[in-house]
């Protein structure tokens, strides 16, 4: 395990408490292009939380948490909602992948950026490392693989299709 995965595997953690989402996507390139998704909600652990603060202290708003020593400067009443999704383009032999980045929302707070979202980029390391781990969480807690969830949005999103 890299530096970067063990930081990764850390600071990932599905949200036992929220409700995973199955549904789909679209691309238009010749003709439209649908494709299941599935999309987790994510804790707020120190370290998305620190680098949610960042990207909003580089945008000139106040982090949540005392960060680089800003004890009083900061929003108390406020947090953070993450969310990461996968996606399978359709075909017998592809694998899912995860987004480009992590999505973070900004929740009850006074500043003007409230219920903006922002995104963490992720690099094609990060990305393969974030799927092992949400496949790993899944496994876990669910007893089934990011596949398997893919799956069942491919099978809703075709009976939807059908009921059309």
């Amino acid at each position: 395990m890299t530096l970067t995965e063990n930081f990764i595997h850390n600071a990932i953690l599905i949200d036992p408490e929220a409700e995973i989402v199955y549904s789909s996507d679209q691309i238009n390139d010749t003709y439209p292009y649908r494709f299941p998704t599935v999309e987790f909600m994510l804790t707020a652990t120190k370290t998305l939380v620190e680098m949610a603060d960042r990207i909003r202290l580089e945008k000139g708003y106040l982090p949540m948490y005392p960060i680089d020593g800003r004890n009083g400067e900061v929003d108390h009443d406020g947090w953070y909602d993450f969310y990461i999704g996968i996606s399978k383009f359709l075909g017998n032999n592809q694998q899912g992948c995860v987004d480009n980045c992590i999505n973070f929302i900004v929740r009850n707070s006074d500043s003007d950026d409230n219920e903006d979202m922002y995104a963490i980029e992720l690099t094609d390391d990060e990305r393969s490392a974030v799927y092992e781990i949400l496949n790993a969480q899944c496994r876990k807690n669910l007893n089934k693989t990011c596949d398997d969830l893919l799956a069942e949005s491919e099978a809703d999103m075709e009976n939807e299709v059908d009921a059309i």
